[in-house]
């Protein structure tokens, strides 16, 4: 006796190249969501945070945009400030500061002010 409501025997699944191709087709898709997601990781400078090894020594505390692919960029490295000036071709060590001098701070920040004012021409 079969009940009308149970199914009687399933087929299994059909296996050719329709399948096949929307199989690759799905994988192509995550492996690609995944590249992008590590490209706009290292772009935007957070893949950094991920790496349990690097060193601690080296640090960007601050980055000012003056053009397309100039900056200038404070970075910290075992107790010293370093202001850099960076364009596409060259890193330029502009002032180099002491961390433990904090009273020189407003002497500094006119220093970069003078800099940055000053360099509108090149």
């Amino acid at each position: 006796m079969l009940n009308a409501s149970m199914p009687i025997a399933m087929a299994p699944p059909e296996v050719g190249f329709s399948s096949v191709l929307k199989m690759s087709g799905a994988l192509f898709f995550i492996l690609a969501m995944l590249l992008l997601a590590f490209y706009i990781l290292r772009r935007l400078n957070l893949g950094g945070t991920f790496s349990p090894l690097r060193s601690r020594d080296l640090q960007v505390v601050e980055r000012l945009p003056l053009g397309p692919r100039q900056n200038i960029t404070v970075v910290k490295y075992r107790g010293q400030d370093l202001v850099l000036g960076v364009t596409q071709d060259r890193i330029t060590l502009l002032q180099t500061r002491d961390e433990v001098n904090g009273k020189d701070d407003k002497k500094f920040a006119g220093i970069l002010k003078k800099e940055t004012s000053g360099s509108a021409d090149s």
